[in-house]
């Protein structure tokens, strides 16, 4: 495994179990999902059905906990780290190319990963939460979300944040 997959899979370990057991999985992650942003809804006076709207759940903690740019910002990562791999691979043939876009699929990968830091702090933040004693569940997110569970909701805590 090269370093790019592995910074790759950081982040987006998921898909990587999802991999391995498929749908119920992705089943069990929906319910976590959903469950943890219905909390999150009644605690930000939001409409509860839109935690049961995949994708639109996270732009709702995005808004609430660090702001809709980001949002986009994140889905955009997400889909070049999922897409570039697959491009390098079925499209591209020339070495030089490859080479170069591989760099580029490093940045993205390290992109994810930042962005990813970002969203669990500043939801821990929102929440009153010591991000360094938590800092491991901003790897896999349902852990930052369930961790929230009990906590009230703070505000918005990037916008106190340099």
């Amino acid at each position: 495994m090269n370093t790019i997959h592995l910074i790759e899979k950081i982040p987006f370990i998921e898909w990587e179990i999802l991999e391995h057991f498929g749908l119920p999985y992705m089943v069990i992650l929906y319910l976590i999902d959903a469950y943890c942003t219905y909390r999150m809804c009644k605690s930000f006076n939001d409409p509860v059905w839109t935690s049961f709207v995949p994708f639109y759940n996270w732009i709702v903690v995005f808004r609430h906990c660090w702001n809709l740019k980001a949002f986009y910002e994140h889905l955009a990562i997400e889909i070049c780290v999922l897409a570039l791999p697959f491009i390098i691979e079925e499209f591209v043939h020339q070495e030089t190319w490859i080479f170069i876009l591989s760099i580029l699929d490093l940045i993205i990968a390290f992109l994810g990963v930042k962005h990813a830091l970002e969203i669990g702090e500043f939801t821990l933040r929102s929440y009153g939460l010591d991000v360094k004693k938590n800092l491991w569940l901003v790897f896999f997110f349902d852990g930052v979300l369930i961790k929230t569970l009990n906590r009230k909701y703070l505000g918005n805590m990037s916008r106190h944040h340099s």
